[in-house]
């Protein structure tokens, strides 16, 4: 199977996706959000940026139930791979807990309208 039909099947696969950009002494990373829904370019790292930190392509990684699967383009060592899963797990834990707080506000405002429109029923 071709690296393009991996990550294909990567992205498909996964709940979350993300493109891996590494410089050449892998020591600095980058996610591109894949899914579930394309990160906004202006989430993006722009070309300059890019071009200064040396970063490329390395492949895709994706959350396949409660697992990291991967595709790279080129192979990489071990412990390369292993930082690229653990910054990947930091990476959902950190989008998480971001929608974990905007989900929270938006569950404690739809109860206290649901408080609001509760009958009286203290006696007068």
């Amino acid at each position: 199977m071709t690296y393009t039909e991996k990550s294909r099947q990567v992205v498909l696969d996964s709940s979350v996706a993300v493109i891996v950009l590494l410089n050449p002494d892998a020591t600095d990373i980058v996610f591109w959000r894949l899914c579930p829904e394309r990160a906004h370019e202006s989430e993006l790292t722009t070309e300059e940026e890019c071009a200064a930190r040396k970063l490329r392509s390395v492949g895709v990684v994706g959350l396949c139930g409660l697992t990291p699967v991967c595709s790279f383009k080129e192979s990489l060592e071990t412990p390369v791979v292993n930082s690229i899963v653990v910054g990947f797990l930091q990476y959902i834990r950190d989008s998480l807990s971001d929608n974990l707080v905007e989900l929270r506000e938006a569950a404690e405002i739809a109860a206290l309208e649901h408080l609001f429109t509760l009958p009286d029923m203290r006696m007068n």
